[in-house]
């Protein structure tokens, strides 16, 4: 049974709350504190596996209260949920919040956040939690020095547009990341999800582009990994973003399939900076293997970088079907599909740009006949792609 700890400093909120999640008392273990300093006390004690927590409180705010546990229950998923929340206060919160809600939030919104965070923590196949501790503890992602210093150059020219931000933007997958989990933030109250970066910056503004890309730790060291460029590992997700979004037909798709292709590789900045040995060891044995580094990774961590790249955006909130995307881009048979989706753009042109650039991966793999014949993809469509991805390389 799920433990969830809901927090506000007006007990009527929390009695109101508790009224309608009340059916839900069989499979969540539910506990309310009135109040941050209240909270606090719980948590100094015990463990929760969701924490939904008011922003503005007395005493002990929602982001002083999600940083105690983020250090201390750093497996615990944390969710704002308030009501018009400044700037400057949203900002406080980037760095502790996974998720956030606004109010008034219904029950049944709730309840699939919740369900949704819940579902998340179970995508990784980790008895002991650790993995799921590493993930929890992360604040920002890498990004490259040169992209950094081009946005902050940018950002500080009065003739930079929206055109020439997002280009910079979309060279990065960590500020992309970060931002589509600001602009999606339920505090928006956006009609609907932006998957397009220069949406995202036209709504946003400079402004807060420039702080959320202040917050990814642009300079953090990460040693050279053996068999792995980190400027290669962009330089392929930028491919692989451009090539999905031209296989997909609908507009909508084709947006969420250049944002899945450019995040579908974010888990590898995760074992870099936290597991680096661990993933110097994966690749030594891909090559020795002639394996795909990620069965690699199978091997030795039980998990590869797709269902970890892909915890850390469902924990930030991202759209589903670029979590799906990240989670299976090395096997979509995981999941049932009926037509040609996000998915199944990724996974394609993720194989196609490994045919046609080097990566120094080693286990190259084919596009699998089976699942193009289940999506309806004849060998002449195939053909058309790898040429656009050969395109992309001249």
């Amino acid at each position: 049974m799920k433990r969830i700890l809901f927090v506000d400093d007006e007990p009527p909120i929390l009695e109101g709350l508790q009224n309608l999640l009340r059916k839900n008392r069989r499979k969540w273990d539910m506990s309310f504190a009135v109040g941050g300093e209240a909270a606090l006390e719980l948590l100094k004690t015990q463990s929760f596996d969701v924490l939904v927590s008011d922003m503005r409180m007395p005493g002990v705010d929602g982001a002083q209260l999600l940083r105690y546990a983020k250090d201390h229950h750093p497996k615990t998923v944390r969710i704002i949920l308030s009501g018009h929340m400044e700037l400057k206060m949203a900002l406080q919160a980037v760095p502790v919040a996974h998720q956030f809600l606004s109010k008034p939030c219904d029950a049944l919104e709730l309840e699939n956040v919740v369900e949704r965070a819940c579902g998340v923590q179970d995508l990784l196949n980790d008895d002991t939690g650790s993995l799921r501790q590493m993930i929890g503890r992360i604040n920002q992602l890498p990004s490259a020095p040169k992209t950094y210093h081009a946005l902050m150059q940018a950002l500080a020219e009065d003739r930079a547009g929206i055109d020439e931000i997002a280009r910079l933007l979309k060279q990065d997958m960590a500020i992309c990341a970060k931002l589509l989990q600001v602009v999606n933030s339920a505090f928006f109250r956006l009609a609907r999800r932006i998957a397009n970066v220069e949406e995202a910056v036209r709504y946003l503004g400079f402004v807060m582009v420039r702080n959320l890309a202040l917050t990814v730790e642009v300079f953090q060291s990460i040693e050279p990994l053996r068999g792995l460029s980190l400027e290669a590992l962009q330089e392929h997700a930028l491919r692989v973003a451009a090539l999905a979004k031209r296989l997909c037909r609908d507009k909508a798709q084709a947006d969420d399939a250049f944002m899945a292709g450019l995040l579908h590789d974010i888990g590898y900045l995760i074992l870099a900076t936290e597991m680096s040995n661990r993933l110097e060891q994966a690749l030594r044995q891909a090559a020795q293997e002639q394996i795909p580094p990620y069965q690699a990774e199978y091997q030795l961590l039980g998990v590869s970088h797709a269902e970890i790249g892909a915890y850390l955006l469902g924990l930030w909130g991202l759209p589903y079907p670029i979590i799906e995307a990240v989670a299976n881009h090395h096997q979509p048979q995981r999941v049932p599909q009926r037509s040609f989706d996000v998915l199944a753009a990724v996974y394609l042109a993720n194989l196609l740009v490994h045919e046609t650039t080097a990566l120094n991966l080693p286990g190259g793999q084919s596009p699998d006949p089976a699942y193009l014949e289940s999506l309806g993809v004849t060998l002449e469509q195939l053909a058309e792609w790898r040429e656009l991805a050969l395109e992309q390389t001249q």
